[in-house]
């Protein structure tokens, strides 16, 4: 498995060992909101050896700048 996102405020954590199959793993992605106030939709493509071998999952939200 391997998962890179779209741009360095995006950061994928993704299991280093092999998942077997009809096994799981988890997938965890942060987005660093500093210096980006506002509504946000980032990307992140995920690959691996199985079907399909290429995925796009996003992330959406809406950081509210501190008072």
């Amino acid at each position: 498995v391997d998962a890179t996102a779209e741009c360095g405020c995006t950061t994928p954590e993704y299991p280093t060992a092999p998942i077997m199959p009809g096994k799981k793993g988890k997938i965890k992605v942060t987005y660093n909101p500093y210096g980006r106030p506002g509504g946000f939709t980032k990307g992140v493509t995920i690959r691996s050896n199985g079907k399909p071998r290429k995925a796009r999952i996003y992330i959406k939200g809406v950081v509210n700048p501190n008072k």
